[in-house]
């Protein structure tokens, strides 16, 4: 799906195999200069590139409606409900997992580096890029890969390996401060969608089929996120919906301005627990907990909101959040309006109390919402 393309260089062959010396690749406008080699004499084929190049666009490498096996047309062309969608996903991923087979993998293997100066995508400026991949007896890793821009630094490392009668993978993601905005105008070029958010994730997972993975995944999860704007619709992920949603159901003050999100999970076999979830905003700090099951694929989020200013008569209910991962409603938690009314009655005695001990929560969160990921994902919240 790439082009225009070229490929120049100096091309040899002797009994070790063939070699290509003052290589220079072109797609689109993007150029890649270096070397490769295809040795034949082990017996298993064995390839080695190592590319540098000045500038690389992304958009030159879009795959747009291309596919590696053969499509056939669609008669009754209709749209596809959610179900429809994931289970057409599934069959993708296992198609994907018979041309990634281990005898396929074991034909060969290959070492691939490539260093960029420049990242580009579209008009946003990413810095500095560094690739790594290997495929070795059989097993696939894919990193690190390494993109650097002012401010944040994004990490990835993929480990993939087909047995005989399952598939392991490994994932290992280090992102800090990394500007969403940038994969926001990567699926809808117009978007103003603004603000950083860092991952840290290492998972590991064993399944029959590729598209079982995250169902049988160990591991742990933590994210921060710093919204500058937040809007749906963009990103079509559960995580993101059930967040888009969940601000106004805690505080719905148009005016208030989040300041952070930030969660930490543990990953069993398929099942996410936390161990620590805090929403902060300019009115509210709001802890929770809660739980989601990748096997099937729902969840649960109980909010509890604190203003941070001592008020009488506080209507801050605790939330929760709940069902599929596409089909949730967001309603009053069991026994919240009970510990509203509770927390009105007595608002009369702790109220001047608190305004007495001087004890008032930064507007900004700057006491939980640190610049640092390591410091925002294992500060403890001011109050549980």
């Amino acid at each position: 799906p790439w082009g225009p393309w070229s490929a120049i260089g100096n091309f040899r062959i002797s009994p070790r195999g063939y070699e290509v010396n003052e290589l220079r690749l072109q797609v689109g406008e993007s150029v890649l200069a270096g070397q490769g080699r295809l040795d034949t004499e082990s017996g298993r084929p064995r390839i080695d590139m190592a590319l540098t190049a000045p500038i690389i666009q992304l958009d030159d490498f879009k795959l747009g409606d291309w596919s590696p096996i053969e499509k056939k047309p669609d008669e009754n062309p209709t749209t596809l409900t959610a179900d429809e969608v994931r289970s057409k996903a599934a069959a993708a991923s296992d198609q994907a997992q018979k041309l990634l087979s281990r005898e396929m993998l074991r034909r060969q293997d290959v070492t691939l580096k490539v260093e960029v100066n420049q990242v580009l995508s579209g008009q946003d400026k990413l810095g500095g890029g560094r690739l790594e991949a290997r495929l070795e007896n059989g097993r696939a890793d894919i990193g690190p890969i390494e993109v650097d821009m002012p401010g944040g630094s994004a990490k990835l490392q993929l480990g993939y390996e087909p047995t005989e009668q399952d598939v392991k993978v490994d994932l290992h993601i280090d992102v800090q401060k990394f500007d969403y905005g940038v994969l926001a105008r990567r699926i809808k070029p117009a978007s103003d969608l603004r603000g950083t958010f860092s991952v840290s994730m290492d998972v590991d997972s064993r399944a029959r089929y590729l598209s079982d993975i995250l169902r049988h995944g160990s591991g742990r999860i933590d994210f921060a996120v710093w919204p500058q704007n937040m809007q749906s619709g963009i990103f079509d992920l559960w995580a993101v919906n059930v967040l888009v949603a969940l601000v106004p159901a805690v505080d719905p003050d148009k005016a208030s301005k989040v300041n952070c999100a930030i969660g930490r999970f543990e990953l069993s076999d398929g099942k996410l627990t936390d161990r620590g979830i805090l929403l902060d905003t300019s009115r509210m700090r709001v802890t929770g907990k809660g739980k989601a099951n990748f096997t099937e694929e729902n969840f649960e989020l109980r909010m509890r909101p604190q203003a941070k200013t001592a008020q009488f008569l506080s209507l801050a209910t605790p939330i929760q959040v709940g069902g599929s991962f596409n089909n949730f409603k967001t309603s009053v938690s069991p026994g919240g309006v009970i510990e509203t009314v509770g927390r009105v009655l007595t608002s009369i005695v702790w109220v001047p109390l608190q305004t007495i001990a001087g004890k008032k929560l930064p507007a900004d969160g700057r006491d939980v919402c640190f610049p640092a990921f390591g410091d925002a994902t294992t500060a403890q919240p001011a109050s549980r």
